[in-house]
Protein backbone atom coordinates (compact mmCIF):
# COMPACT_ATOMS: atom_id res chain seq x y z
CA UNK A 1 0.00 0.00 0.00
CA UNK A 2 1.63 3.68 -0.83
CA UNK A 3 1.80 5.74 1.82
CA UNK A 4 0.88 9.39 1.00
CA UNK A 5 2.69 12.33 2.84
CA UNK A 6 0.42 14.98 4.55
CA UNK A 7 1.70 18.51 5.38
CA UNK A 8 -0.49 20.27 7.91
CA UNK A 9 -1.93 23.63 6.10
CA UNK A 10 -0.12 26.92 7.72
CA UNK A 11 -0.20 30.01 7.55
CA UNK A 12 -3.37 32.13 6.27
CA UNK A 13 -4.63 28.54 4.68
CA UNK A 14 -4.17 26.59 7.65
CA UNK A 15 -5.82 29.12 9.88
CA UNK A 16 -8.85 29.23 7.30
CA UNK A 17 -9.17 25.60 7.42
CA UNK A 18 -8.59 25.43 11.43
CA UNK A 19 -12.03 27.86 11.35
CA UNK A 20 -14.36 25.91 9.39
CA UNK A 21 -17.08 24.15 11.43
CA UNK A 22 -18.67 20.77 10.57
CA UNK A 23 -22.00 22.10 9.28
CA UNK A 24 -20.08 24.96 7.48
CA UNK A 25 -17.97 21.81 5.55
CA UNK A 26 -21.40 19.82 4.85
CA UNK A 27 -22.51 22.56 3.36
CA UNK A 28 -20.07 23.23 1.05
CA UNK A 29 -19.69 19.14 0.50
CA UNK A 30 -22.96 19.66 -0.79
CA UNK A 31 -22.94 22.19 -3.44
CA UNK A 32 -20.01 20.97 -4.74
CA UNK A 33 -21.82 17.57 -5.54
CA UNK A 34 -24.16 19.74 -6.66
CA UNK A 35 -21.80 21.77 -9.21
CA UNK A 36 -20.01 18.26 -10.07
CA UNK A 37 -23.65 16.40 -10.78
CA UNK A 38 -24.23 19.50 -13.35
CA UNK A 39 -21.13 19.08 -15.02
CA UNK A 40 -21.53 15.27 -15.53
CA UNK A 41 -25.20 15.92 -16.77
CA UNK A 42 -23.49 18.74 -19.18
CA UNK A 43 -20.70 16.22 -20.46
CA UNK A 44 -23.35 13.48 -20.92
CA UNK A 45 -25.48 15.57 -23.26
CA UNK A 46 -21.99 16.93 -24.75
CA UNK A 47 -23.04 20.40 -23.92
CA UNK A 48 -20.02 22.92 -23.25
CA UNK A 49 -20.88 26.13 -20.84
CA UNK A 50 -21.48 28.37 -23.35
CA UNK A 51 -24.47 25.80 -25.28
CA UNK A 52 -25.77 24.93 -21.62
CA UNK A 53 -25.93 28.58 -20.84
CA UNK A 54 -27.98 29.63 -24.08
CA UNK A 55 -30.46 26.33 -23.17
CA UNK A 56 -30.82 28.37 -19.62
CA UNK A 57 -30.98 31.58 -21.17
CA UNK A 58 -28.02 32.16 -18.23
CA UNK A 59 -24.39 34.07 -19.15
CA UNK A 60 -21.49 31.93 -19.50
CA UNK A 61 -19.97 33.57 -16.18
CA UNK A 62 -23.75 31.92 -14.58
CA UNK A 63 -23.20 28.87 -15.48
CA UNK A 64 -19.18 29.25 -14.40
CA UNK A 65 -20.13 30.44 -11.09
CA UNK A 66 -22.76 26.88 -10.80
CA UNK A 67 -20.21 24.94 -11.83
CA UNK A 68 -17.60 26.37 -9.01
CA UNK A 69 -19.51 24.94 -6.28
CA UNK A 70 -19.84 28.36 -4.46
CA UNK A 71 -23.45 28.19 -5.27
CA UNK A 72 -26.20 28.28 -3.43
CA UNK A 73 -29.36 27.25 -5.77
CA UNK A 74 -32.89 27.75 -4.51
CA UNK A 75 -35.10 24.93 -5.41
CA UNK A 76 -36.62 26.61 -8.64
CA UNK A 77 -32.91 27.05 -10.09
CA UNK A 78 -32.54 23.23 -9.21
CA UNK A 79 -35.84 22.03 -10.96
CA UNK A 80 -34.81 24.43 -13.73
CA UNK A 81 -31.51 22.89 -14.06
CA UNK A 82 -32.90 19.26 -13.76
CA UNK A 83 -35.66 19.89 -16.59
CA UNK A 84 -32.83 21.13 -19.08
CA UNK A 85 -30.45 18.53 -17.99
CA UNK A 86 -33.12 15.40 -17.48
CA UNK A 87 -32.08 14.77 -14.04
CA UNK A 88 -33.12 15.06 -10.12
CA UNK A 89 -31.66 16.60 -7.38
CA UNK A 90 -34.24 16.67 -4.75
CA UNK A 91 -36.84 14.00 -4.74
CA UNK A 92 -39.71 14.07 -2.27
CA UNK A 93 -41.28 10.76 -1.27
CA UNK A 94 -44.77 10.39 -0.60
CA UNK A 95 -45.25 7.83 2.54
CA UNK A 96 -49.14 7.09 3.11
CA UNK A 97 -50.06 6.20 6.65
CA UNK A 98 -53.31 4.28 8.01
CA UNK A 99 -53.95 7.77 9.30
CA UNK A 100 -54.24 8.69 5.53
CA UNK A 101 -50.92 11.69 6.79
CA UNK A 102 -48.56 12.48 5.03
CA UNK A 103 -45.18 11.84 5.54
CA UNK A 104 -42.00 14.14 3.35
CA UNK A 105 -38.87 12.57 3.32
CA UNK A 106 -36.89 14.96 1.39
CA UNK A 107 -33.42 12.97 -0.21
CA UNK A 108 -30.87 13.23 -2.70
CA UNK A 109 -31.26 11.28 -5.90
CA UNK A 110 -29.22 10.37 -9.08
CA UNK A 111 -32.11 9.52 -11.77
CA UNK A 112 -35.80 10.39 -11.48
CA UNK A 113 -37.85 8.22 -8.90
CA UNK A 114 -40.89 6.46 -9.84
CA UNK A 115 -44.47 7.64 -8.61
CA UNK A 116 -45.40 6.37 -5.16
CA UNK A 117 -47.93 3.89 -4.72
CA UNK A 118 -50.42 3.96 -1.38
CA UNK A 119 -49.60 1.07 0.71
CA UNK A 120 -52.88 -1.41 1.10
Amino acid sequence: MKTINTKKATGTLGKMVSEVNPVQLAKMRNRMLIAAKIADAMQAQHLNQKQFAKLMGKTESEISDWLSGDRNFTIDTLFDIGQALGITFLSTTLHYTTSDAYDYQPMMVSEPLEAPTPDK
